[in-house]
């Protein structure tokens, strides 16, 4: 299999471990014994481990090549997530699903930063087929919940994570790109003005089984299963970033794609559960759209890897809170966990707004992170 599409197939297992207990938190909840506001720890203690990584993962990229540094963050992302499905105690999954999320942080930047190598006069275009992979994948995880019935939580939990660790050694053995270490400053600007969509989006995804669940009464797996909807734009991945690529208006792109997912978290908790597959990817398109314009707008401003690191850690260290206040929020008030997103995703399209002086809307722009001293390993 070709590198490009190697690192795709990596991309979707690992998305699939992002969001695979997601369904499977219910019965986890009851095995472990924590009540349904303390199940936003568990993507909070993911995304502490992933936002912990992306610095040291540039930094790794640079030395050792970006490829080998993501085979290396698929390993520890697969180990981790394998004996999460082992933890005697919340608080042993919590310290394992953090492990996890360092492999994801090795793994997200230098990925990303080696597809843009490959083509390096189509960013938005290798970045929304990254994308896609990455909705493929969280995709298939929302159906855990159907592999769990049978098996129990414990070997669905298991399973995936030791896949992720047999994919890796090709890629660690590969090496691949090096790359400046150098960060933009703009690439701090663009998780400051995404932060807040990032961690609404991942605060829905994470839990919106478990709202469907506890609060509108479905089985865990169909709750999965609706939620899932939000993964199906991964299908038009490589058209949601070409928008950016061809886009005359750049910040129009940004702009209104932020807008746009708050209106279906607005009306969600309101309309009936038979609209939620519908509202749920809507604001999956919407939120591809925008952050893959992220990503690519990052990707232009300098060395890759150092700036999808940037962003993501941005987004990741402020974005995690979105997670318990979500779960603690919905056990209060469910309604009120949607609101709360809906002001995070307009918080987003402000900070968009605010920023667009410093994205020029017709510029022309050269390939993506190869500046002096960039070199294949």
């Amino acid at each position: 299999m070709r590198l490009f599409s190697y690192i795709l197939a990596s991309r979707a297992v690992y998305a699939l471990l992002w969001f695979y207990l997601s369904p499977l938190l219910p019965a986890m909840s009851r095995d472990l014994h924590v009540s349904e506001a303390q199940l936003g720890f568990l993507p909070a203690a993911f995304i502490a481990g992933a936002a912990a990584a992306q610095i040291p993962a540039s930094l790794a990229g640079s030395r050792i090549g970006d490829v080998r540094t993501a085979g290396l963050g698929l390993l520890l992302l697969g180990l981790g997530s394998a004996l999460t499905a082992a933890s005697p105690t919340w608080g042993a999954a919590l310290a394992l699903r953090a492990v996890a999320g360092v492999g994801a942080g090795l793994f997200f930047s230098t990925a990303g930063a080696a597809l843009v190598a490959l083509r390096p006069r189509e960013a938005g275009r290798a970045l929304g087929l990254y994308n896609a992979s990455f909705n493929i994948g969280a995709f298939l995880g929302y159906y855990w919940g159907y592999v769990a019935e049978p098996l129990g939580w414990r070997i669905a939990a298991a399973a995936p994570g030791v896949a992720a660790a047999a994919m890796a050694p090709p890629l660690i053995m590969q090496g691949g790109f090096k790359h400046g270490a150098r960060p933009s400053p703009s690439a701090i600007w663009l998780g400051l003005a995404s932060f807040p969509l990032w961690g609404a989006v991942y605060a829905a995804n994470s839990l919106a089984a478990a709202w469907l669940h506890y609060y509108r009464g479905l089985q865990a797996s169909e709750a999965g299963a609706i939620t899932s909807a939000s993964m199906l734009s991964g299908l038009l991945g490589g058209f949601l970033g070409s928008i950016y690529d061809k886009a005359k208006d750049k910040r129009a792109v940004l702009l209104y794609s932020a807008v746009l997912s708050a209106a279906p978290m607005a009306a969600l908790p309101y309309l009936p559960t038979a609209a939620a597959p519908l509202l749920v990817f809507t604001y999956g398109v919407a939120y591809t759209i925008y952050i893959t314009a992220i990503y690519a707008e990052g990707s232009r401003s300098g060395a890759p890897a150092s700036a999808l690191a940037v962003i993501n850690v941005v987004d990741m260290a402020l974005g995690l809170n979105a997670s318990y206040l979500f779960s603690f929020t919905m056990a209060l008030s469910p309604p009120s966990a949607w609101e709360v997103d809906v002001g995070l995703a307009l918080a987003s399209a402000l900070a968009t707004f605010a920023l667009a002086g410093r994205i020029s809307s017709n510029k022309e722009m050269g390939p993506p992170g190869f500046e002096p001293g960039i070199s294949r390993a």
